[in-house]
């Protein structure tokens, strides 16, 4: 069950890059549309994300902030994109 949560936090987080990849530099509301993920959660992800080094803040006044995928991130989301495709090659397997 720990490994299903983890599963899932990692997809969420694989959303929000992807949308932030393809948009660029965005905010938290561009990205709650694009994905429909509740506002508050993704605000709390770029926060981490932020601190992880894998969101850049390019702008930011008062409660507006904009950010962009930095190459950490993008590292991040072709070795999930990787992980994603081994895992199902060997669910196809079985």
């Amino acid at each position: 069950m720990v490994r299903q949560l983890e599963e899932n936090e990692d997809l969420l987080i694989s959303k929000i890059l992807r949308a932030l990849k393809d948009r660029g530099a965005t905010n938290a509301g561009d990205i709650v549309n694009l994905t429909g993920l509740p506002r508050y959660y993704v605000l709390a992800a770029f926060q981490v994300l932020h601190e992880l080094g894998y969101v850049e803040l390019i702008y930011s006044k008062g409660s507006h902030k904009v950010y962009r995928i930095s190459n950490k991130g993008t590292e991040f989301l072709e070795n999930s994109y990787s992980q994603e495709v081994q895992r199902e090659k060997a669910e196809a397997e079985s």
